[in-house]
This record gives C-alpha cells, sequence and structure tokens, in this order.
C-alpha cells in the first residue's frame, strides 16, 4: 500500500480534533427565569466596551452582533444613530473610558420608548503563536438589561479561536479575526434565540 495514502478513519480523526480545537464549547448562557422575554420588543445596543490592545475590537464585534441580531428579527432593534442622539439629549456618552452613567441611559431610553438595552465588552482580541501559525483568539460578554429595574434579563460570554493550516488536506481554517467574529456571534445569537428569546 503507497504510504502517501490515509485512511479514511484516520482522516476523519484528524478532521474531528481539528474542528474541535476550533472551538471553545460554545457560548455560556445565563436566563433570569423571572424575565417575560414577551415584554422586551423594542431594544438599545450600546457599542460595546474595548478592553483589549486593539482599538477597533468593541466596534468590530458589537456591529457583527448587531447584524446577527437584525437577521433573526425577534426585536425592533433602535438605530443607533437615534440611540446617541437620545443620550446626547440627556448628558449621558460615555466618558473618556467608555463607561455610561446607568441613571442618565435609563433615562434616554424612557424617552425613546426600549425596554431592554443590549450592552457588551471584548475582552481578548489577539493571535496565539502556534508554531508557524498566527491563530486569531477573541472573547466577549454580552447580557440584557430591563430599562425599568436595571436587572439582567439574560447573559452570555464566548471565547472562541480560529484554526491554523491543516496540513492534513492543504486548506485553512478561522484564519481571520472577521470570519472568527461572524462565527462567534453566529453562535452567540443562536442560541440565544433558541433558549433566552
Amino acid at each position: 500500500m503507497d504510504s502517501r495514502w490515509i485512511h479514511p478513519r484516520t482522516l476523519a480523526a484528524a478532521l474531528l480534533l481539528a474542528c474541535l480545537a476550533g472551538c471553545a464549547g460554545g457560548p455560556r448562557l445565563y436566563v433570569n427565569p423571572q424575565a417575560d422575554m414577551a415584554f422586551y420588543r423594542r431594544v438599545a445596543i450600546l457599542p460595546f466596551t474595548n478592553l483589549t490592545q486593539d482599538r477597533y475590537a468593541g466596534e468590530r464585534v458589537s456591529r457583527a452582533f448587531v447584524t446577527e441580531l437584525v437577521m433573526v428579527d425577534r426585536f425592533q432593534v433602535v438605530e443607533p444613530n437615534e440611540v446617541a442622539a437620545a443620550l446626547e439629549k440627556v448628558g449621558g456618552m460615555p466618558g473618556m473610558d467608555g463607561v455610561f452613567d446607568p441613571e442618565k441611559v435609563k433615562s434616554g431610553m424612557d424617552a425613546i420608548k426600549v425596554t431592554g438595552l443590549i450592552r457588551g465588552a471584548v475582552t481578548e482580541y489577539s493571535t496565539i503563536r502556534n508554531g508557524q501559525d498566527e491563530i486569531p483568539s477573541l472573547s466577549f460578554d454580552v447580557e440584557m438589561i430591563d430599562i425599568a429595574s436595571g436587572a439582567t434579563v439574560w447573559r452570555t460570554s464566548m471565547i472562541k479561536q480560529g484554526r491554523g493550516r491543516l496540513p492534513i488536506i492543504g486548506g485553512s481554517g478561522q484564519r481571520t479575526f472577521s470570519s472568527l467574529i461572524e462565527e462567534a456571534c453566529i453562535e452567540v445569537v443562536e442560541r440565544l434565540n433558541r433558549e433566552a428569546f
């Protein structure tokens, strides 16, 4: 037998391991058992806080998350410009540190009839060296807050790494942050849609 050929079971096992290496078990999720999900129809989304060294990480992840949330068609998502205008009107825009004043946010969101506020934070946005490869690594948290009470409606966190080259088949995995972010946001929103919305 020609040693260049790989047994199908060996190939299947290698592909399974490669797929598992790119996943970190999926998003973790908490859903408030006392929350009435039907109450949250009109929601606002704050730009995600960026706790990483990459200055655009928060913006990139929040934009991808909003896209996936809109595609689910579960909420009426208030336009970012309307959210910003409402916050500006009450002096509720964040300071240089990116922190929002909760009372001013509540006042601004009440004014535009929002019942739920979604906010998040990107905690990792970096590359990890693995031999010859540089693998993108991402983590973020997202939660929805009840505007009236300030209680957490749901909260989720995601840790995800891309994949390096798969020399066994000569292809590549998630080698860019854009594909990793998109896949992570899809996973988070799909789980929310199944278990929280």
